[in-house]
């Protein structure tokens, strides 16, 4: 999502706050990582992504990529802003709920479903 600003213009601070007014943002270390081996690399748009991820603390994480943002979010239960489709999945299925690009310029909030068996009263054990 760090580079979407840069990219097409997408208004990430204002998606953020419409959707999750006053929201406190923090990058994950992980991101903050991966940002900087993008920039080794000369990736297009990683240095100006990197500069817009220090206006924001960061996160600890443990570990690197996904798994450490998983692992993260399940920890704090906030939501994550990604445009990773595969991530947004493992997010969704975790019970993390997330920010996703609806289109070019608006973000789109996704909950984790409740599955029918959590929604469902339970009987009580026979005894």
């Amino acid at each position: 999502m760090l580079f979407l600003p840069f990219r097409n213009g997408f208004p990430l601070d204002s998606e953020i706050d419409r959707l999750v007014p006053g929201a406190l943002l923090a990058v994950p270390e992980s991101v903050i990582a991966e940002l900087d081996r993008l920039i080794a690399r000369g990736t297009a748009d990683a240095q100006a992504a990197r500069t817009l991820a220090r206006r924001f603390p960061s996160a600890p994480t443990m570990g690197t990529g996904d798994d450490a943002i998983l692992r993260s979010a399940r920890r704090g239960g906030t939501p994550v802003v990604t445009a990773d489709a595969e991530l947004r999945r493992r997010l969704l299925a975790a019970g993390v709920p997330v920010l996703a690009p609806r289109d070019r310029h608006r973000l789109e909030l996704h909950l984790p479903r409740v599955s029918r068996e959590a929604g469902k009263p339970r009987r009580p054990a026979n005894r």
